[in-house]
Protein backbone atom coordinates (compact mmCIF):
# COMPACT_ATOMS: atom_id res chain seq x y z
CA UNK A 1 0.00 0.00 0.00
CA UNK A 2 1.85 3.10 -1.29
CA UNK A 3 1.80 6.30 1.44
CA UNK A 4 -0.25 8.88 0.52
CA UNK A 5 1.29 12.30 1.65
CA UNK A 6 -0.53 15.31 3.18
CA UNK A 7 -1.15 17.03 -0.17
CA UNK A 8 -2.50 14.52 -1.60
CA UNK A 9 -5.21 13.62 0.95
CA UNK A 10 -5.78 17.56 0.82
CA UNK A 11 -6.96 16.85 -3.04
CA UNK A 12 -8.90 14.24 -2.11
CA UNK A 13 -10.83 15.91 0.49
CA UNK A 14 -11.30 18.96 -2.18
CA UNK A 15 -12.37 15.98 -4.64
CA UNK A 16 -14.45 14.56 -2.34
CA UNK A 17 -16.28 18.18 -1.59
CA UNK A 18 -16.64 19.14 -4.94
CA UNK A 19 -18.06 15.63 -5.36
CA UNK A 20 -21.01 15.92 -2.91
CA UNK A 21 -21.97 19.88 -4.17
CA UNK A 22 -22.32 18.16 -7.55
CA UNK A 23 -24.55 15.61 -5.94
CA UNK A 24 -26.38 18.11 -4.10
CA UNK A 25 -27.22 19.99 -7.15
CA UNK A 26 -28.18 17.29 -9.08
CA UNK A 27 -30.97 16.63 -6.33
CA UNK A 28 -31.73 20.13 -6.77
CA UNK A 29 -32.32 19.04 -10.49
CA UNK A 30 -33.99 15.68 -9.79
CA UNK A 31 -36.47 17.40 -7.80
CA UNK A 32 -37.36 19.77 -10.03
CA UNK A 33 -37.71 17.27 -12.98
CA UNK A 34 -40.09 15.94 -10.97
CA UNK A 35 -42.12 18.72 -10.04
CA UNK A 36 -40.93 18.80 -6.33
CA UNK A 37 -40.11 21.68 -4.42
CA UNK A 38 -36.97 21.24 -2.06
CA UNK A 39 -37.88 24.10 0.10
CA UNK A 40 -41.16 22.88 0.75
CA UNK A 41 -39.68 19.03 1.33
CA UNK A 42 -37.45 20.28 4.15
CA UNK A 43 -39.95 22.76 5.39
CA UNK A 44 -42.48 19.43 5.80
CA UNK A 45 -39.40 17.83 8.04
CA UNK A 46 -40.68 17.86 11.13
CA UNK A 47 -38.33 18.90 14.13
CA UNK A 48 -37.59 15.32 15.47
CA UNK A 49 -36.27 14.10 11.75
CA UNK A 50 -34.46 17.71 10.79
CA UNK A 51 -32.34 16.91 14.18
CA UNK A 52 -31.85 13.74 13.29
CA UNK A 53 -31.19 14.55 9.50
CA UNK A 54 -28.58 17.28 11.88
CA UNK A 55 -27.12 15.07 14.53
CA UNK A 56 -25.96 12.38 11.21
CA UNK A 57 -24.22 14.97 9.03
CA UNK A 58 -22.16 16.32 12.39
CA UNK A 59 -21.58 12.88 12.86
CA UNK A 60 -20.21 12.11 9.04
CA UNK A 61 -18.07 15.51 9.04
CA UNK A 62 -16.71 14.00 12.48
CA UNK A 63 -15.83 11.18 11.38
CA UNK A 64 -14.09 12.65 7.84
CA UNK A 65 -11.76 15.25 9.96
CA UNK A 66 -11.01 12.47 12.54
CA UNK A 67 -10.24 10.14 9.70
CA UNK A 68 -8.14 12.93 7.65
CA UNK A 69 -6.28 13.69 10.90
CA UNK A 70 -5.25 10.25 12.02
CA UNK A 71 -3.78 9.81 8.33
CA UNK A 72 -1.91 12.54 8.55
CA UNK A 73 -0.42 11.64 11.65
CA UNK A 74 0.62 8.26 10.58
CA UNK A 75 2.16 10.00 7.57
CA UNK A 76 4.21 12.37 9.92
CA UNK A 77 5.35 9.24 11.48
CA UNK A 78 6.20 7.52 8.50
CA UNK A 79 7.78 10.39 6.87
CA UNK A 80 9.95 11.19 10.16
CA UNK A 81 13.46 10.40 9.97
CA UNK A 82 14.55 6.79 12.15
CA UNK A 83 16.38 8.07 15.30
CA UNK A 84 19.85 6.44 14.85
CA UNK A 85 22.88 7.01 17.20
CA UNK A 86 25.65 6.13 15.37
CA UNK A 87 25.22 2.29 14.60
CA UNK A 88 25.17 -0.95 16.90
CA UNK A 89 25.24 -0.51 20.50
CA UNK A 90 28.40 -2.22 22.19
CA UNK A 91 26.83 -5.14 24.34
CA UNK A 92 27.72 -4.31 27.67
CA UNK A 93 28.92 -7.30 30.35
CA UNK A 94 25.76 -8.58 32.38
CA UNK A 95 27.74 -8.72 36.65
Amino acid sequence: MAKKTLEEIMQEAEALVQEVQRSLSETQEIYQAHGLDARKLNESMGPKERAEAEALFRKDMEDIEREVSEEAARLSFANAAPRTTGGMRKIRNMI
